[in-house]
């Protein structure tokens, strides 16, 4: 944790934009609260992971199990959504919201459940090609709550100078946008008071204060010979996410393509009454934001007919918004499944994942037109 000044008298801080390996954080979320609990001085945190709330209710858990440990810390549910004109951040949320929509449709969404929408770096441009994208002068139209205009990544030291000049009236916030340990705490937000309320106040009265500097190559020699050591990739893989169900037994892999048209879906476990619900949200929400889909099935090791409810729910959503939907790769329990409730020629489907997606690509809408490819 870098060295930073003393907290002024009444207030707080807070690291606002955090990632775990949810998305393309190279921590998880224990890792997190590890860290918090023995090298911060921050109170209040929030884990916005690419696309999925199921980091921060993960890390919310494993705090409750623990609490003579972390109690001290608050945990805030947030989300950096990838709209189709660059990231948006929804704090205080409760519930998924899908990628692919504008920008002005993500806030309105996150507004809708309560949340609050903070355009995360909104003027970078260094780092594009490998998905780092804001919103830019959206700022000053789509009605955010905050601007990010202080973000601890080393691409953003003139990208934040210009976020500040633009942000108007807007609550202004820092943030590490912290992908690994050391880059935490290196930006912040400062505010008035002590909990989560104290804060989500001020970002509503604008009495937040941005403050902290980017690392350097220091710091980003340090995490590349740190990942090196370990074997883990040195650049983050922005279009992929991941979903849990709350109980375990399933896990849901998401593949983003880079145009935002379609994703593939890999649902890792058991697709049965307890997991479900989990699988149904996350294909009728991109159903939803248009977002085609590919359902990788190779590794479901189990499916029922509840399980194909929610198969059943993405399918009739996209066939409802005339999006492409085709089902991959049936592992054999998938198969024999599908079979007995004889829907194995009403689902499009095809052998391969790749097949699948170059279907999605060419926006293949969700028929049978696919049968001629299954077995």
């Amino acid at each position: 944790m870098a060295r930073q000044p003393p907290v002024p008298p009444g207030f707080s801080r807070a690291d606002l934009h955090v990632h775990t390996t949810f998305s393309d954080g190279t921590s998880t979320p224990e890792d997190l609260l590890n860290y918090y609990a023995l090298h911060s001085d921050m109170r209040v945190f929030a884990i916005t992971d690419h696309d999925t709330l199921d980091g921060a209710h993960h890390a919310r858990r494993h705090a409750a199990d623990h609490p003579e440990l972390f109690g001290h810390i608050e945990i805030i549910v947030g989300e950096e959504v990838t709209s189709r004109d660059g990231h948006v951040i929804g704090l205080f949320v409760n519930e998924w919201v899908p990628p692919g929509m504008s920008a002005a449709d993500t806030v309105a969404a996150i507004h809708a459940q309560g949340g609050l929408a903070v355009a995360a770096h909104p003027y970078t441009n260094l780092m594009r090609w490998n998905g780092l994208v804001g919103v830019g002068d959206l700022i000053r139209t789509v009605p955010f709550d905050a601007v990010e205009t202080r973000n601890s990544n080393f691409t953003e030291v003139l990208a934040n100078g210009k976020a500040e000049r633009n942000a108007g009236t807007k609550a202004r916030v820092g943030n590490s946008d912290g992908h690994f340990l050391d880059a935490i705490g290196r930006c912040y937000t400062e505010f008035p008071g002590r909990s989560g309320d104290d804060l989500r106040r001020a970002l509503q009265e604008r009495t937040t204060a941005a403050g902290g500097r980017c690392y350097g190559a220091w710091t980003l020699c340090k995490f590349a010979l740190t990942r090196l050591r370990t074997g883990g990739s040195i650049l983050p893989r922005r279009h992929d996410f991941r979903r849990e169900a709350p109980g375990g037994g399933l896990e849901l892999k998401v593949h983003e393509e880079s145009s935002l048209e379609a994703a593939v879906l890999t649902p890792a476990g058991r697709i049965d009454r307890a997991t479900m619900p989990v699988l149904k949200e996350t294909l009728t929400q991109l159903a939803a934001a248009r977002v085609g889909m590919v359902i990788d099935l190779s590794q479901a090791t189990f499916l029922d007919s509840t399980g194909v409810t929610a198969l059943v729910a993405g399918f009739k959503a996209a066939r409802t918004q005339g999006i492409a939907f085709c089902l991959a790769a049936l592992s054999p329990a998938c198969a024999r499944t599908l079979e007995a409730a004889r829907l194995t020629k009403v689902f499009p489907r095809t052998h391969t994942v790749r097949e699948a997606r170059r279907r999605v690509a060419a926006g293949t809408l969700a028929t049978a037109a696919a049968e001629e490819t299954a077995p």
